[in-house]
């Protein structure tokens, strides 16, 4: 499954377990206005995506590590296929 898959997968999963509408996703929405992800809803997306791809990419000994801003699908899938990458 590719990074894009993936998201777009955890993300409709999320929204259809907290009983919202699965509806299609594009790159370039906002997580919390376009999709209506509030902080907790990110964390279970992050969580699912984790399990499908075996990254965290939150997750680094290194405390001058850069800190991600996720605002957009499309942060999440840079941030993703970053951190698969380097491994």
């Amino acid at each position: 499954m590719n990074v894009s898959a993936a998201i777009t997968a955890a993300i409709q999963t999320v929204l259809r377990d907290t009983a919202r509408e699965a509806k299609a996703i594009e790159p370039s929405m906002l997580l919390s206005t376009d999709l209506g992800l509030d902080s907790l809803d990110l964390a279970q997306t992050i969580v699912l995506l984790e399990r499908s791809l075996g990254v965290d990419p939150f997750r680094s000994a290194d405390p001058a590590a850069p800190r991600h801003s996720i605002r957009t699908v499309s942060d999440l899938i840079a941030i993703y296929s970053t951190a698969l990458n380097q491994q």
